[in-house]
């Protein structure tokens, strides 16, 4: 110990010889107060200008030609200067050939005290030129450093010039003291060394035998002998970070078990890291700490915030720490899947339903390596699902279901879920009523007279189109038209509602399927109010709802969000600017309106309904699963949460529309099996009720035919499918050429003044405007009512007067189905659509429609006849729960009918 302390006291001394030696060097003569002159004339300044000077006489100027040659300081206003190492302006310095020093390439002023010879030049105008020589006179100088200032060895110049000077900007260098082998000059100071810094540390995970460990790694670029200290820590609940563990190594990683006690799947863990020299332990370096990384599994959506668009967004679930096999090892002869039970929620989700569907309700994730800091990932995707709801932004949330394996670690884990916002993108509808009057997409009014096969909404993002055919419709004034049927593609699927092969008030509508995919089909027809509305549905939420009635029908049309500025023909563009819905197939704007009619109009042959696509490009086949909570079931065997695929998996993208008009789903009369024929794997229909003849019902509710309910099945072969084409006389005709424009009174005497009364009187206080005044705009109605005016003006018939309440109908439901968080505020609105005109007082409203008293039928019983009462296949699905004597009450606006209700369920069981 003596031996120790004696050489570190000899290493002391010999480390201060040189300190002390520095410290009694002689500076040299020039240098001490007495061995230079200064010279501190403030004119001398590169800053100063000499054309003040100008007007004064010449000895007003600095010249240096009779300077007595010497060691000299410059100052300016008692501050020390130096000479300026930069060219000098002309007429500066209190001169007019300022003197400034040159350096050569390579040179340098000189360091403490030192002596440099060195060259002055000075700057001088070339003789009737604008051109300046900054060396035009050269003069040798000898500098000196004197540690806090330069003195320069002067002589006199050759004519009248003068010696620049400017502040000194930096400190001057200084004497670099000798420091200990543990020390290093930092700015003239001798300092202790620093351990060098290191990389930002990385961590992963590494199976060791059966547990898992982390692993920190980090780099030093140093070749010193080095130790490192690496802290290990994590963030609580609280979001404060928990020192874990501190160690001190000689190695470049350190490890961490992940025991599932201190450290679990699911902790937010860090690792920072920092060196010190070996000879000394005490001083480290400033610690280098990592990113975080999460223990466990990760949710990773390409975009947390999508819309109602109808796209597919992609979901990476990832996997940091390897995955354990079925029997909890981490090693195993077989490959071992960890499969994971996805899970969804929505924010209002039992009143709205669900936001979100995924690809799959399971993933799979495989053992394997680990790299990237990934050791397991499978991908998925997730779509919004269409609800037409006025919602703004909904909150949603994919959950991975609490982990069940044998694996102590992995067992109870539950990975914190994602969050994924869908904003509302809403639908756009557009309206073809009586003669017709169309609304566009964008809200755009106007009439078509035409008649003949139209292009009524096209999407050129996706194969989806309608044809309208227009036969005239028995205007007394001049040619008027009204859509007789329509026939809608779906990329496979083509339906055809259609009257117009026969005589208007003579021919029926005859729904067929005229084309089906084979796989990706997804089509939902339902009737309501006893077939005087027909609504198809398809599965992008698109859908065309027909009123009908003895003169033809008026038709609604449903775009869905993901059309938005990809739609053409005479609904418009649905972009939000209406002024551009009159275009051509090019999407240029037309100005007038009959060549927008006529660009949209058919040629004889070439529509839907006359021939079916040969070939079909339909777009890929997705999965979309349900997998809320209540999807899921137990497994007998495990216990653990199980998917139902079956049950809860379609191909079809969901769509949720809850109608509030009582609706009759016949699909499966119409389309009841697919069938592949042998040999050729020729696809097969079975139609039901081909040609079934709805019930049309004029103006006032009156039955004008009967509903057949026992029409024959009938099978169609492909081969059949010509039979549908008919010839179509309206459109071999030419366009009509638009009359003058329509004057009043009309024919019968009808005024103005008159059938706008009896428009208001018949449709702003019908049943339906008066029940939905909160949801139904003035415009609408307005609109309406205009709608019912034209009519009357055109037809010249009181008939039309109801024409326009489907228009109020259809709307009061799309708003019902938009404020779907306020529907208990709009009880009335939702009782006048089940139950048209209140059931007339003839009958109780129920939840499937009106159930009529006895000697009334119909479906708003407005209809007398001397029978029982009138029990649909509507009422009878949904009025009474038939199981030995169990009915239920019915309720008509809150008031309880029970005498009535049991007649009518004991007629149903009689059934």
């Amino acid at each position: 110990m003596r031996l120790w302390f004696l050489l570190r006291h000899l290493l002391c001394v010999v480390v201060s010889l040189p300190n002390a030696m520095h410290a009694e060097t002689v500076l040299p003569p020039e240098c001490v107060p007495g061995g230079h002159l200064v010279l501190q004339n403030p004119y001398r300044s590169t800053t100063f200008s000499s054309s003040s000077l100008q007007q004064s006489e010449q000895q007003d100027f600095i010249c240096d030609h009779s300077l007595t040659p010497g060691w000299y300081q410059f100052q300016i206003f008692d501050k020390r200067a130096s000479m300026p190492t930069q060219c000098v302006e002309v007429n500066h310095c209190g001169t007019q050939a300022p003197v400034w020093l040159s350096l050569d390439d390579g040179q340098t002023l000189p360091g403490p005290l030192e002596v440099r010879l060195l060259r002055a030049c000075a700057a001088w105008k070339i003789f009737q030129s604008n051109s300046k020589d900054c060396c035009m006179f050269r003069i040798p100088i000898t500098v000196r450093n004197c540690g806090d200032f330069y003195v320069y060895l002067l002589q006199p110049t050759a004519g009248c010039m003068g010696y620049c000077a400017q502040e000194m900007s930096e400190t001057l260098p200084t004497m670099s003291p000798l420091c200990g082998p543990d020390e290093v000059n930092v700015g003239g100071l001798c300092k202790t060394k620093q351990p060098p810094a290191l990389s930002v540390p990385v961590i992963v995970s590494e199976v060791k035998g059966n547990t898992v460990h982390l692993k920190c790694s980090f780099d030093s670029s140093s070749s010193s002998s080095l130790g490192y200290v690496v802290t290990w820590s994590r963030l609580s609940p609280e979001g404060r970070k928990e020192e874990l563990r501190q160690e001190t190594t000689i190695h470049t990683s350190a490890f961490i078990e992940l025991d599932g006690f201190n450290l679990r799947l699911g902790n937010k863990i860090y690792c920072s890291s920092s060196s010190f020299l070996l000879e000394s332990p005490d001083n480290w370096s400033t610690p280098v700490e990592s990113q975080e990384f999460l223990a466990g599994i990760k949710l990773k959506p390409k975009v947390s915030r999508v819309s109602e668009a109808g796209r597919r967004y992609e979901l990476l679930v990832e996997s940091t720490v390897p995955v354990p096999c079925p029997d909890g090892s981490f090693s195993s002869m077989e490959k071992c899947v960890l499969s994971l039970q996805l899970s969804t929620s929505s924010q209002d989700e039992d009143l709205l339903g669900a936001d979100l569907s995924l690809s799959s309700c399971k993933v799979d994730l495989s053992q394997g390596p680990c790299s990237d800091g990934v050791c397991s990932r499978d991908l998925i995707h997730f779509s919004p699902n269409t609800d037409f709801v006025k919602e703004g932004e909904r909150t949603s949330y994919i959950s991975v279901n609490p982990i069940i394996t044998q694996n102590f670690l992995w067992n109870g884990y539950s990975p914190e879920p994602v969050q994924i916002n869908v904003k509302e993108v809403p639908p756009a509808y557009c309206y073809a009523f009586t003669d017709p009057h169309i609304i566009t997409f964008d809200g755009r009014y106007y009439e078509n007279y035409q008649i003949g096969t139209f292009v009524l909404y096209k999407s050129n993002l996706w194969p989806f189109e309608v044809h309208v055919r227009q036969w005239e419709c028995g205007s007394l004034v001049r040619a008027a038209s009204c859509v007789c049927g329509f026939v809608a593609r779906d990329g496979g699927d083509v339906i055809a509602f259609d009257m117009c092969n026969g005589e208007m008030h003579e021919t029926k509508p005859h729904l067929s399927v005229k084309s089906r995919h084979r796989s990706k089909s997804s089509i939902q027809i339902s009737e309501s109010y006893q077939g005087r509305k027909v609504t198809i549905m398809f599965s992008s939420g698109a859908f065309v709802r027909a009123d009908v009635s003895n003169w033809g029908m008026s038709l609604t049309l449903r775009a869905p969000s993901s059309d938005q500025n990809h739609t053409e023909g005479l609904c418009g563009t649905y972009d939000g600017q209406p002024d551009n819905d009159f275009h051509s197939a090019g999407g240029a704007t037309l100005e007038l309106l009959q060549d927008f009619i006529s660009e949209w109009r058919l040629p004889a042959g070439s529509s839907l309904f006359d021939s079916v696509p040969a070939h079909v490009n339909t777009p890929s086949i997705h999965s979309y699963c349900s997998c809320q909570a209540d999807h899921l079931k137990s497994s007998p065997v495990s216990g653990s949460p199980q998917i139902s695929s079956d049950s809860t998996c379609t191909n079809h993208r969901p769509v949720h529309f809850r109608s509030f008009i009582p609706t009759l789903d016949v699909t499966a009369e119409y389309i009841r099996s697919v069938e592949l024929q042998k040999g050729n794997e020729r696809q097969q229909l079975t139609l039901g009720r081909l040609h079934r003849r709805f019930q049309s019902t004029d103006m006032q509710g009156t039955s004008t035919g009967a509903t057949s309910s026992s029409a024959q099945h009938q099978s169609l072969r492909s081969s059949d499918l010509k039979s549908f084409s008919y010839f179509f006389p309206e459109d071999h005709e030419s366009s009509v050429e638009p009359g003058p424009p329509l004057e009043w009174p009309t024919p019968s005497g009808l005024t103005q003044q008159q059938a706008r009364a009896q428009c208001e009187q018949t449709v702003e206080n019908s049943s339906i405007a008066m029940g939905c005044r909160l949801l139904l705009e003035d415009s609408i109605i307005g609109r309406a009512v205009a709608m019912c005016v034209a009519d009357l003006q055109l037809k010249d018939e009181l008939s039309w007067l109801n024409a326009t309440i489907p228009l109020l109908e259809n709307e009061c439901e799309r708003k019902l189905v938009q404020e779907q968080r306020r529907q208990g505020e709009h009880r009335d609105a939702v009782n006048i659509l089940r139950c048209p005109n209140l059931c007339n007082w003839n009958g109780q409203c129920s939840d499937w429609g009106c159930v009529c008293f006895p000697g009334f039928s119909s479906y708003d019983c407005s209809q007398q006849m001397d029978q029982i009462p009138e029990i649909t296949k509507l009422m009878k699905e949904g009025l009474c729960n038939v199981r030995q004597e169990d009915c239920s009450t019915i309720q008509v606006f809150g008031q309880g009918f029970e005498d009535s209700s049991q007649l009518m369920c004991e007629f149903v069981k009689e059934k």
